[in-house]
Formats: C-alpha cells, sequence, structure tokens
C-alpha cells in the first residue's frame, strides 16, 4: 500500500479533532504553526453517532508505526516544511494503549533532537502516568470533551466513558501534571506543557445550547486554566446516525470562537453574553462583542483618558494590546484628545468604531451612539 494513501486515510478522515489537511497551520497569538497532524490509527472500538471512524464504520483500517511516523516527522522538521506535530489517535483497544503508541512517537521524536512543538490528544480514561509523562514531552494536550454537558455527551458518545470520570477527571489531571512538570523543566527549552491545554467540542450535532457551551468554557478557563477551547461544527457523514441531520452553520462557531475569546481576554462572564441567547438557544448573528455593549449601553459613553483596563477592554474597537497601549499612553502624561489620537493607536477603521462608545469631549465622533 503506498505512503500516500495511508496519508489520505490517517490525516484527512481525522475531521472531528480539526484536521481539515495533511500539513496545516494553526493559529495562537497571532502567529501560525505549521503542523504535521495525523491519527496514530483510525480503528475505533466505539460508537460516537457523528463520527466517520466509528467502530461499525467501513473504512479501511490503517495504523502508524511510531518509529516511522516520527521519521518523518524529523526529515519534515529538519528541512522546514513544518514547525511541530499534533499526535491523536482513535481507541482500538483501551485509552492507555493508544496514547502510549502517541507516547513513543514522541518519546522517538525528542530522541533524535526533534526540539519543535509538539501537541499531543489524550484519550478519555487514560491512566495517571501517562498523563503525567505526556505532560514532559509535549508543549500542549489536552482531552476532548466533545460536548457542553454530560446528557449531550451520553446522547453523541454513548459508548465512550463517563464524562466526569473519564473527561473532567482527566482534564484535572492534565492541569496537576502540567503544573508539575513546567516546576520541573528548567532551562530546557520545549515540552513541560508550557503552550498550556486545550480541548474540543463539536457543535449541533444534537439539540444543544450556546449558553450551556459559554458556561462550560468559562469553567474551562477560570477552573482549569486552558489556553483554548475549539469548536467543531457539525457535518452529517453518510453511514452514520445522523447522516440526515442538517450541518450546524459555521456562522454559529464563529460566534462561539467569538464569545470564549471574551470570556478569556476580556472579563466578560457568560451569564453577561447569556443575555444575548434567544429563544432558540443561540447567539445573534452578530459580533457579540458588540450586542453585548449595545445591551449595557448605560456603560458608556467612557472617557478614555480615566477609564481602567476591564473598563477599555469592552469597547468594541479595542482589545486587551490596545487598552494596554492607552494605559501606557496616560501614564506618560498623554491624553487622547480626538479620534486622531486614538487612530494612532489602534487604526483609523477600529478607531471609528471605537469612538461610538467613548466620550471624546465633542470632538470627531463624540458619544455613544447605537451601531
Amino acid at each position: 500500500m503506498p505512503l500516500s494513501h495511508k496519508w489520505r486515510v490517517l490525516l484527512l478522515a481525522s475531521k472531528w479533532d480539526r484536521c481539515y489537511v495533511p500539513l496545516y497551520e494553526a493559529s495562537a497569538r497571532g502567529c501560525r504553526v505549521r503542523l504535521l497532524k495525523t491519527l496514530m490509527t483510525n480503528s475505533c472500538r466505539n460508537e460516537c453517532l457523528y463520527c466517520p471512524l466509528r467502530c461499525l464504520s467501513a473504512q479501511e483500517k490503517r495504523a502508524w508505526r511510531p518509529d516511522k511516523l516520527a521519521g518523518i516527522a524529523v526529515k519534515l522538521w529538519r528541512e522546514g516544511i513544518i514547525e511541530g506535530v499534533f499526535l491523536s489517535s482513535s481507541i482500538p483497544r483501551d485509552p492507555d494503549s493508544s496514547v502510549e503508541l502517541e507516547l513513543e512517537t514522541a518519546r522517538a521524536l525528542r530522541s533524535m533532537g526533534f526540539t519543535g512543538y509538539m501537541h499531543l490528544r489524550l484519550m478519555p480514561g487514560v491512566s495517571r502516568h501517562l498523563v503525567a509523562e505526556a505532560a514532559e514531552l509535549a508543549d500542549r494536550m489536552g482531552v476532548n470533551l466533545e460536548a457542553p454537558s454530560a446528557d449531550v455527551f451520553e446522547e453523541i458518545c454513548p459508548d465512550k466513558g463517563s464524562f466526569r470520570e473519564d473527561i473532567l477527571k482527566r482534564m484535572e489531571w492534565a492541569k496537576e501534571e502540567a503544573e508539575r512538570a513546567a516546576r520541573e523543566a528548567g532551562s530546557r527549552p520545549y515540552g513541560a506543557c508550557r503552550a498550556g491545554l486545550d480541548t474540543q467540542m463539536v457543535v449541533g450535532a444534537v439539540e444543544d445550547s450556546d449558553l450551556d457551551f459559554l458556561s462550560t468554557t468559562e469553567w474551562l478557563f477560570k477552573r482549569l486554566g486552558l489556553r483554548r477551547v475549539y469548536f467543531s461544527p457539525f457535518e452529517p457523514v453518510r453511514g452514520t446516525p445522523l447522516e440526515g441531520r442538517e450541518p450546524c452553520p459555521r456562522s454559529r462557531v464563529l460566534r462561539l470562537y467569538q464569545a470564549s475569546f471574551l470570556l478569556r481576554d476580556y472579563g466578560i462572564s457568560s451569564a453577561e453574553l447569556g443575555e444575548l441567547v434567544g429563544p432558540d438557544g443561540r447567539l445573534p448573528d452578530r459580533d457579540p462583542k458588540v450586542a453585548l455593549a449595545e445591551l449595557q449601553a448605560d456603560r458608556f459613553p467612557l472617557d478614555p483618558n480615566s477609564a481602567g483596563f476591564w473598563e477599555l477592554v469592552r469597547v468594541p474597537g479595542i482589545g486587551p494590546v490596545a487598552a494596554k497601549r492607552i494605559l501606557a499612553l496616560r501614564a506618560r502624561g498623554q491624553e487622547i484628545r480626538d479620534v486622531w489620537d486614538l487612530a494612532r493607536i489602534i487604526g483609523l477603521k477600529r478607531a471609528v468604531v471605537a469612538a461610538r462608545y467613548l466620550d471624546l469631549k465633542g470632538r470627531g465622533l463624540g458619544a455613544y451612539t447605537s451601531a
């Protein structure tokens, strides 16, 4: 069987773990990292209702040998084609054996001198000693949550284990082991889970609510310190129990991402965002930061020369970086007198938006008006 065929089977088939192309770019804080992303195997014992790799699937089953995959990855890395690897897997037998194959690949990579970025996806129900080793080898790791609540999880992943014990407890272990690995890493420039934890949830596979996604995401950020929560829009797959269900609109996932960043970086709560959720359980299809500012119009207009950081970041057009620039400008004794002063900090397009929510003493675009 040619190698190119294995690439198609094991890389392109892993759509529910956010894998769309064999070599893809991951984004983080404005940077893009080229990764080799693959499953160790597509053979699975589970019957998740949405997944094309479910146990009863007729798809061809393939697997990587850890040494073979490590050799390919190191070659691509040394040639500058990739900057890192993302290893995940289906579960043909048990969680530990699947994760051990990932770790065997990770150990081989590090032993070959690979110091690039490494992301490991752990399996539900994995043993703690394997979580500990993953924290030492990987720059980022996580367990896929799949759903925002236990009832939705049990509906779409009926045989994947306990939501509380096999998923959430493992994520708690990941947090603890990541903290330990960071303390013990010293000056080593890779591993030790330095890029933090992440997870993924499938949106729209069954009837679910954006408020549940927002509440769970807020808990993951605050309680477990996750760096990122990914939302994968459901798409019906022929031959699965949900093949007749409508796909999740991409716009819904976009709004969830925007809302998740407000939870993570802007001091906004899920309860506040929940006020935007309509009777259909969905956020409106518009920028949630603008929608929330209009809902909370009594907060505006703000004086940019006296407002605090957490007040400033609520202003549409002003993010955490811009808010810090404004505070630094003020610390040097300078004022924002008009929209042009603001434009020099955040650009004219953003300044025009932000000025609607700011008191610029009547100069330029003054007091708040609804967009």
